[in-house]
């Protein structure tokens, strides 16, 4: 059996984290990660896109009607308690994106995961994780905020739970100290959707994390799929992994099967980078993905240079627009979200299936280390 920190961190059986993932709220698929000793993550940005700038609600309201955002997500943390309401041990949290565009919706979505953590005996217990992702953390730490209505000091308001912040480089690792995370989630450029500005690859960026925020825990992100990279993570100083595309591609996600079928057929080739909502974004490659490379070496060509640039009108309409393509199932036009990690998924497990697998190739690979050392 392998135990690190995660364990007593999250109190869960498995060192793995799953990645909340737009556009769906990943219900479903966090309640089966859940029930099997994983920390599944309920997904909001898809609950509100649509309040951004420039984003209308229709391309949205297939998926969720035209409810507001904290409702949304009442309704999903209703549903995976639902579904673990059996699992005495199961532990899930939520993913909420704040970046500067989505401040609003995020501290809607913040109080009301607070809110309910406070009045709900089973939320306390089971919900036990908010992660938030694509911005800066000081703003929901205590003394750093700005003084608003739009500033939640989350430890203060829930001192248990256990906040999670995704980085991209070592300098917002730094910043997530500063704030007060309690574990730091670095994600590698090969991750899907939201990257890094910058090209660092996760070799290079998650042991120079650990190093820098030590004792701070940290989980590895970006590229991550079986047992043999989460001993690599292991290896570089993480606690952990997070996994996105890996449990796109499993029965009970809610993701389109053309979807999983698309990632099951491309290699390590079939990823690339253009612009997005809250910054560059990596897609699986196909037509709609190539249109957007060119609309963004039209209109936001510092995105390759590495340098933080604003999106377009013409990117944000191929983007958004296409998710009608893919209700539709004309997966070519549909932006596709992705890792370069799609090269080594071959197949579509349940998600108890691929954690177990994940569990058993992880001890092997750490037995078969161990016969190197002389």
């Amino acid at each position: 059996m392998i135990r690190t920190r995660f364990h007593d961190l999250f109190q869960t059986r498995l060192p793995i984290i799953q990645a909340g993932m737009g556009p769906y709220d990943t219900t479903k698929l966090a309640g089966a990660v859940a029930r099997v000793g994983a920390l599944g993550l309920i997904s909001t940005v898809g609950m509100g896109s649509f309040e951004m700038p420039g984003i209308g609600r229709f391309q949205y309201s297939a998926i969720f009607g035209d409810l507001p955002p904290e409702v949304l997500l009442s309704r999903s943390i209703d549903r995976v308690l639902t579904a673990v309401k059996d699992v005495p041990d199961a532990r899930f949290g939520v993913n909420i994106p704040v970046s500067e565009e989505f401040i609003p919706t995020a501290s809607r979505l913040i109080r009301c995961v607070v809110d309910r953590v406070k009045r709900d005996a089973e939320a306390k217990e089971k919900l036990r994780v908010i992660v938030t992702s694509a911005g800066d953390p000081l703003r929901w730490s205590k003394g750093f905020g700005p003084p608003s209505s739009e500033s939640i000091p989350l430890k203060e308001e829930l001192p248990e739970i256990v906040w999670v912040h995704v980085v991209p480089s070592v300098r917002a690792a730094l910043r997530s100290v500063r704030a007060g995370v309690d574990v730091i989630v670095a994600s590698g450029r090969e991750g899907g959707a939201h990257c890094s500005w910058r090209d660092t690859s996760t070799l290079v960026l998650v042991p120079e994390v650990v190093r820098r925020v030590a004792p701070v825990p940290v989980v590895a992100a970006g590229g991550f799929s079986d047992g043999v990279s989460l001993v690599a993570a292991l290896a570089m100083g993480a606690v952990g992994i997070q996994m996105g595309t890996r449990f796109i591609a499993t029965r009970e996600s809610e993701f389109e099967e053309a979807w999983k079928e698309a990632i099951v057929k491309s290699t390590e080739e079939d990823s690339l980078v253009a612009r997005g909502f809250f910054g560059p974004m990596r897609f699986i490659r196909n037509n709609r993905a190539l249109k957007l490379v060119d609309a963004t070496v039209r209109g936001s060509p510092d995105l390759y240079k590495g340098n933080p640039c604003a999106s377009t009108r013409e990117i944000l309409d191929l983007e958004v627009g296409g998710l009608n393509n893919l209700f539709e199932g004309r997966i070519d036009e549909a932006p596709l979200l992705g890792g370069a990690v799609v090269g080594r998924i071959h197949d579509i497990p349940t998600v108890e299936e691929l954690c177990h697998r994940i569990m058993v190739e992880a001890e092997a690979q750490i037995r078969n280390l161990q016969t190197l050392l002389v």
